[in-house]
């Protein structure tokens, strides 16, 4: 009789466990407990540190979601579950890499075009010449020295010369010829201002009685060429910010989606590129947050 009352009482407490939800035994794995039907009643709370198995399936790692748009700008955000935000970050990577393939493509044909002018139509023998003439030392007191002079002192194929001289001082070369005055001696073109006739370069002996129309024509080229190039310089910097912004942007949507804020991504800053009518004027990255 006490044996079958204290099984009684044994039974009475595994049964009662039972009830409240705690199991007959520990589970092996909480965090991958399946809930019975009593605990995910709305008014059953659930334990601390216990989740379901669909919980964790829907969260999205920060690091990934950093990773794939430091990568592709808007692929963090298509991971984490924010396709808008996602849409504006590659739509300003299509746009910005358009503009610098646009303008790098444009400043390398103009360059490509005014050193075949220059190659044509200014002589490095004949610049030579005026320097070491005694009309040289009329003209300036100081003269720059001709970067790769060496290499083209003889004439002949510039551009085939000019391949042994390092990349800086080719740039400097295309450079110098049209930026500084005293390399007019080198254009074919020089004449005399008031008459008009043509000149020897050992005849030069002042800037304000002589002029090149090809020298003014190839500095309008050279600067178009350099205006492009630095546009693509500045639209290649906007790419790298975009990579960075939409990395950061990327791992807080995956936090708020994975702390259950996914709600609040749509309040957040968000960032537009802003084209303005005028192409002197330069694009723009805006940031704004909507109230609404």
């Amino acid at each position: 009789m006490h044996r079958t009352g204290m099984a009684a009482l044994v039974a009475a407490v595994l049964l009662s466990k039972a009830w409240a939800g705690e199991g007959l035994l520990p589970p092996a794995n909480p965090v991958l407990q399946i809930w019975p039907a009593l605990s995910a009643a709305k008014d059953t709370p659930k334990p601390k540190g216990m989740t379901s198995v669909r919980a964790r399936a829907d969260e999205k790692s920060p690091r990934r979601a950093f990773l794939l748009s430091a990568l592709l700008p808007g692929a963090g955000e298509f991971y984490a579950g924010a396709p808008k935000r996602a849409v504006g970050f590659a739509t300003v990577e299509a746009v910005a890499l358009g503009l610098y393939f646009t303008w790098k493509g444009k400043g390398d044909d103009i360059e490509t075009e005014f050193r075949a002018v220059a190659n044509d139509s200014w002589d490095p023998v004949a610049y030579l010449e005026w320097r070491t003439s005694t009309r040289a030392s009329r003209f300036s007191s100081i003269t720059h020295a001709l970067p790769c002079s060496s290499a083209v002192a003889g004439g002949g194929d510039i551009k085939a010369n000019l391949k042994d001289c390092s990349g800086r001082e080719i740039q400097q070369y295309y450079e110098l010829i049209g930026k500084y005055n005293q390399y007019i001696a080198g254009w074919d073109d020089v004449v005399r201002r008031e008459s008009g006739s043509p000149v020897q370069p050992t005849d030069i002996d002042s800037v304000e009685s002589f002029s090149s129309q090809k020298r003014l024509a190839y500095e309008v080229q050279r600067d178009d060429s350099n205006k492009n190039l630095k546009r693509a310089s500045s639209i290649l910097g906007l790419v790298l910010v975009n990579h960075a912004l939409s990395a950061i942007d990327a791992a807080r949507a995956a936090r708020l989606r994975a702390g259950g804020k996914g709600a609040a991504l749509e309040e957040r800053v968000r960032l537009t590129l802003v084209l303005p009518p005028e192409r002197q004027r330069p694009a723009m990255l805006v940031a704004y947050k909507p109230f609404y």
